[in-house]
């Protein structure tokens, strides 16, 4: 007898003797054998994995003659019509974002039968979790910020759309092999936790918790909504195991873990592993992200993203080369990637019918690093939203608005000038305590984008930068 019509037997005997009605029989989430065909649509070539909340096959989507992940959501998941519907609308949701490092959704829906499911990519590579098992141990910073910062690309973007992961954990960020053999992470299963969950009010009064304990968020673990800052809790501990070798907390049960994370503060990576020596400005980041209080964290994924990346700023090999974003799978390019420094850089002036292509075509994100002079002090700045008009500064120090301010942008560890600017300060924000805002200010170019020179050593401190001739003032940057 095939194992899965025996399985289905046995879930029917089951029911029986509970005095329940009689089962029904049909394919469920971890009975689908090879050559079963789902939704009339995808053939089922073999079992990738079971988890708590689904089974993974490979399947082919004959339609589209291809291989994809099909999830098959366990039948208990799926008995609320309620919390069905709202998956349902949050995965096709998902399936419009754009991200690279978020996993591409072709479809979701239900099948005749009742068996919920989603066609996702078939990816090739390691969980985040597998790469931990197989390489135990504190992982490098850079290494570490280069796999963060990915993720925070996808969040960034599905938390506009407003939708949350509720379940970040290693398990759910899978590393591909990318451009040049650098490590890709995409993210997956947005939304899959809220399937076992219940409506708010129900959820805050019975403490309804949702998730995977050591990486959930205090407010997760006490049952109470959820916002982005949820998601940059779940991150931050993530990135915390990465450098510390071990999670900031950990506790028997559950419970006693709640317990501890919604009284007890973080602790320092040096207290969770002594032999580490981590910088402090990474120890200051990670006391904010780990803060008990959602409101005393980073607020949005943006202000994560630009406040990591300042304190990893000097501690990393090479950390990124900020004026060409490297391409990843697929045509699309990110924002970081650690890339060898050259022996002797000497990066050319970008030739008349590139620079049109670049200035007219698609625009890739990218991440900038400048160093610029204000007051008579010069001050170290990152942006990763530039363009034609101006751009916006994540920056410690914040000049007035009003000033005009000259800007070298640099490359590699800082120690050369790519390009340089005049700029006009047009907006300030002082506090990167509102969940909206990130600390820093906003500039229009005073001579459009910044112009590609000859590389030069950075200029002493004291020595202004060189300011060009001004033509007339461009529009502000939106």
């Amino acid at each position: 007898m095939e194992a899965s019509r025996l399985a289905d037997l046995l879930a029917s005997l089951w029911g029986r003797l509970r005095g329940g009605a009689k089962a029904p029989l049909g394919p469920t989430a971890i009975t689908l054998g090879e050559g079963v065909v789902v939704d009339g649509r995808f053939a089922i070539k073999g079992l990738l994995g079971i988890g708590g909340t689904s089974a993974v096959y490979v399947a082919d989507q004959t339609s589209m003659g291809r291989d994809v992940a099909l999830k098959i959501l366990r039948s208990e998941l799926i008995s609320r019509e309620q919390a069905t519907d709202r998956f349902l609308r949050e995965v096709r949701a998902i399936s419009r974002l754009a991200s690279p490092h978020t996993v591409s959704v072709y479809d979701v829906g239900r099948t005749p039968e009742g068996l919920l499911f989603i066609a996702m990519e078939l990816l090739r590579g390691r969980s985040l979790f597998q790469v931990m098992t197989d390489e135990p141990g504190p992982m490098a910073l850079w290494r570490a910020a280069h796999i963060v910062d990915q993720v925070l690309e996808s969040l960034a973007e599905a938390h506009a759309a407003g939708v949350l992961h509720r379940d970040l954990k290693p398990e759910n960020i899978f590393v591909v092999p990318g451009a040049s053999s650098k490590e890709f992470a995409k993210v997956l299963d947005f939304g899959i936790a809220q399937l076992g969950d219940e409506p708010d009010l129900q959820a805050q009064a019975k403490g309804v918790v949702v998730g995977t304990p050591r990486y959930m968020s205090p407010e997760q673990m006490a049952g109470r909504p959820l916002d982005a800052r949820s998601d940059l809790y779940s991150l931050a501990t993530i990135l915390f195991e990465l450098l510390a070798g071990k999670p900031p907390f950990s506790a028997p049960t559950p419970v006693e873990l709640g317990r501890l994370k919604t009284t007890a503060k973080a602790p320092t990576l040096r207290q969770a592993n002594p032999d580490l020596s981590p910088p402090d400005e990474i120890e200051m980041f990670l006391e904010r992200a780990l803060a008990t209080a959602p409101e005393d964290r980073y607020g949005t994924a943006t202000e994560f993203r630009n406040l990591l990346m300042l304190a990893v700023e000097g501690h990393m090999p090479d950390p990124t080369t900020m004026l060409a974003a490297e391409p990843a799978p697929g045509g699309h390019a990110r924002r970081y990637a650690p890339k060898p420094k050259p022996a002797a850089p000497d990066p050319a002036p970008t030739p008349a019918g590139e620079d049109a292509e670049r200035r007219d075509g698609p625009r890739a994100p990218r991440m900038i690093r400048v160093r610029f002079r204000a007051d008579g002090d010069d001050h170290k700045a990152i942006s990763t939203d530039s363009g034609r008009g101006g751009a916006f500064f994540a920056s410690k120090y914040l000049p007035a608005v009003g000033a005009r301010i000259e800007i070298a942008l640099l490359a590699g560890n800082g120690d050369h000038v790519v390009a340089r600017t005049t700029g006009e300060v047009v907006r300030v924000v002082e506090s990167a305590h509102n969940p909206t805002e990130v600390r820093g200010f906003a500039v229009r170019w005073l001579r459009g984008e910044p112009d590609h020179v000859a590389a030069t050593p950075p200029p002493a401190p004291s020595a202004p930068l060189a300011t060009p001739a001004e033509p007339p003032p461009a529009e502000p940057h939106p």
